[in-house]
């Protein structure tokens, strides 16, 4: 698995910042005149809190993508967390211990919210997990995407959906109006047009040739994985049939 000795901190453009803990989860971090804006809390490793606190003393608004455990696991040193309702069913899968650290965190009930000058919307992005949100930030032309929109995209984990919501919300995404995006598991921005690439993997995956996969670390979810493209970052998918789905 990948390591770090410490928390990371990526400075990706004014007032936003990705902080990678020492499992190479990453945290989004997006400061406002008036509040600040975290974006998962990682897996667990690291005292996330206390590093945002470096960056910024101001009121914060801390949202999970989604409800997977190595986005999750910072949650208990916030005040609180909120999360799409449709992903509160991944959590009847942990333990009561960790539960126990997780009463914090509430439904998310909101679409838009202000960070002070700084406009954000909460975007679906159902695929990954049937409860998976970006936040759209117009003024910086961002959207932070979770594990929603990452080059390989993986449906085999906890509530995911099928490959024929991956792509929906694919076209979706394509309306907003970004120049960038940023993953959950990226330190790095990818520009707008790696979402072209994944509907083409998706296209191509009826006919590509897959392969048998298996998670390398808990929970080992098994699937077949399907190599689309070498150009650049890869981009392939990963679902538990292996047969894609064929556009209509």
């Amino acid at each position: 698995m990948y390591q770090l000795k410490k928390t990371e901190v990526t400075c990706i453009c004014d007032n936003v910042y990705v902080l990678t803990d020492r499992a190479g989860c990453c945290v989004n971090l997006v400061v406002g005149k008036e509040k600040a804006l975290v974006f998962d809390t990682g897996s667990g490793t690291d005292d996330i809190h206390g590093m945002v606190r470096k960056l910024t003393g101001l009121p914060l608004v801390v949202i999970n993508s989604h409800g997977h455990f190595d986005h999750i696991g910072g949650n208990s040193q916030f005040d609180t967390v909120y999360m799409h309702q449709d992903d509160f069913v991944i959590l009847e899968s942990y333990t009561a211990e960790l539960l126990g650290q997780w009463d914090n965190m509430k439904a998310l009930d909101f679409d838009t919210f202000n960070l002070g000058e700084m406009e954000c919307r909460i975007i679906p992005l159902r695929g990954h997990s049937k409860g998976s949100v970006g936040v759209w930030i117009p003024k910086h032309r961002l959207l932070l995407s979770g594990d929603a929109l990452t080059p390989v995209m993986c449906l085999i984990f906890q509530n995911h959906m099928t490959v024929e919501t991956q792509y929906n919300t694919l076209k979706c995404v394509k309306n907003l109006d970004f120049d960038y995006y940023l993953t959950s598991h990226h330190s790095q921005c990818f520009p707008r047009q790696t979402i072209d690439r994944l509907m083409r993997c998706i296209e191509n995956s009826p006919e590509g040739k897959w392969h048998p996969y298996q998670y390398p670390y808990p929970p080992y979810a098994k699937g077949k994985i399907y190599l689309d493209s070498m150009e650049g970052e890869p981009v392939a998918l990963i679902c538990e049939s292996g047969r894609g789905y064929c556009i209509s």
